[in-house]
C-alpha cells in the first residue's frame, strides 16, 4: 500500500516536472522569438522623422542666422558623476526634470536642439519618451531620432535611447551615419555609437546638413575613424554643415586630451582637414570652455562645429544649467 502511494507521489512529481520544464522551454522560445523580432527591425527604427500633421512649410527666405544648442542630457539621471541610470529618483522625478530641460531650452530660442543619450524605450527610465517629453516642454513639433542601442525585450528590459534632433525649421530627410564598431559583437546584438544626418530646410530653396554625433567613449582610435567618415561625408555634399554633439574628443592642448594609435585626434582631424571651426580656437582654451563634468567641469567634449559656410557670431557654454552631468553649447552662426 505504501509503495503504491510513494509510486503515485513519484509519477506526480515527474510529469509536474516535465511540464514545467515544457513551459520554461516555451516561454523562452517566445523571449526568443521576441528578441530575435526586435533585432531584425532594428533598422527600421535606426533614423525615424516625427512631424506634426500640418508641418509649416520652409519660410519663404532663408534665416541669414542659426541658433543651436548641443546637451548630453545622461538619461535624465540628474548631474550627480558617476551616476547609474537607475538614479535620479521615481519616475515622477525624472518627468520633472526632462520638463525642466525643455523649459530651460525654451528660455533660450534656439532653432535647432541636438540631444544625445536620449531614452525612448527603456526599463530604468521607466519606458518615458524622453524626446517627446523635452519637446513638448520646449516647444518643438518636428523630431528626428537615432537610436545608438536598440535590444532587450518588450515590458520586461528594454534598452531603446540614443539621440535626438529638434527643429523649428522642416526637416525633409534624416538617416543613420553608420560609424566603426568599438565591437563588432556589441554592434550586432546592441547597436552601435553612430550619428544622425538631417537635412533641414532653411527654404523651400536652400538646405543645411544636421550632423549629430555622440562618438564612443572608450576609444580615441574610433573617434578618429568616425572623424575620417564625416570628412567623406563633407566632401560629397555641396550643401553647408553644421557639426553638433559629445564627440568624447578634446584636442591637444587642453586637459586629458587622447590621441589614437597613430597620434591623431578626431576634433583636431576634423579642424585640419574638414575645415570645420571650433571655440575655443587653437591655444586659446581655458576652464570657462570646460563641458564635463558639470559640477566640476575639467574636460572639454562637447562642440558645435560650422564648417566655413558660417561665421560664428555666438558660443558659449551654458554654466547655470546643471540638470546633467554635462553642460550645454549654444551658439548663433550666420550665414557668410
Amino acid at each position: 500500500m505504501v509503495h503504491r502511494k510513494s509510486s503515485r507521489i513519484n509519477r506526480f512529481v515527474s510529469t509536474l516536472l516535465k511540464r514545467l520544464l515544457k513551459l520554461l522551454l516555451l516561454i523562452l522560445v517566445v523571449l526568443f522569438i521576441l528578441f530575435l523580432r526586435i533585432s531584425l527591425t532594428r533598422e527600421h527604427r535606426a533614423a525615424v522623422l516625427e512631424i506634426p500633421e500640418n508641418p509649416q512649410p520652409p519660410p519663404q527666405r532663408a534665416p541669414d542666422t542659426l541658433r543651436l544648442l548641443t546637451y548630453n542630457i545622461a538619461h535624465g539621471r540628474g548631474p550627480a558623476l558617476g551616476a547609474k541610470n537607475t538614479d535620479g529618483g521615481n519616475a515622477a522625478e525624472k518627468r520633472e526634470r526632462l520638463v525642466r530641460i525643455g523649459q530651460e531650452i525654451e528660455s533660450l530660442g534656439a532653432d535647432i536642439v541636438f540631444l544625445q543619450e536620449v531614452d525612448f524605450n527603456c526599463w530604468w527610465s521607466h519606458n518615458m519618451d524622453q524626446a517627446a517629453i523635452i519637446a513638448e516642454a520646449a516647444g518643438f513639433e518636428i523630431i528626428a531620432r537615432q537610436r545608438n542601442i536598440d535590444t532587450g525585450l518588450p515590458v520586461f528590459r528594454r534598452y531603446d535611447f540614443g539621440n535626438a534632433l529638434l527643429s523649428r525649421l522642416p526637416i525633409s530627410e534624416v538617416k543613420r551615419l553608420k560609424f566603426p564598431a568599438y565591437s563588432e559583437l556589441e554592434a550586432i546584438f546592441a547597436g552601435n555609437h553612430d550619428g544622425l544626418i538631417a537635412k533641414v530646410q532653411l527654404s523651400e530653396e536652400e538646405a543645411v546638413l544636421v550632423v549629430g554625433l555622440h562618438l564612443e567613449v572608450r576609444s580615441e582610435d574610433i573617434r578618429v575613424e568616425a572623424a575620417a567618415e564625416i570628412i567623406g561625408l563633407q566632401r560629397e555634399t555641396s550643401l553647408p554643415m553644421l557639426l553638433m554633439g559629445d564627440l568624447n574628443s578634446t584636442p591637444p592642448g587642453m586637459p586629458d586630451a587622447q590621441t589614437s594609435a597613430v597620434g591623431q585626434n578626431a576634433v583636431e582631424l576634423l579642424e585640419s582637414f574638414g575645415e570645420f571651426q571650433r571655440r575655443p580656437i587653437r591655444g586659446q582654451g581655458s576652464h570657462h570652455h570646460f563641458t564635463f563634468p558639470s559640477e566640476a567641469p575639467r574636460r572639454k567634449i562637447d562642440w558645435i562645429l560650422p564648417d566655413r559656410n558660417w561665421r560664428i557670431q555666438e558660443y558659449r557654454i551654458l554654466h547655470g544649467m546643471k540638470q546633467s552631468d554635462h553642460l550645454p553649447v549654444l551658439s548663433t552662426v550666420r550665414k557668410r
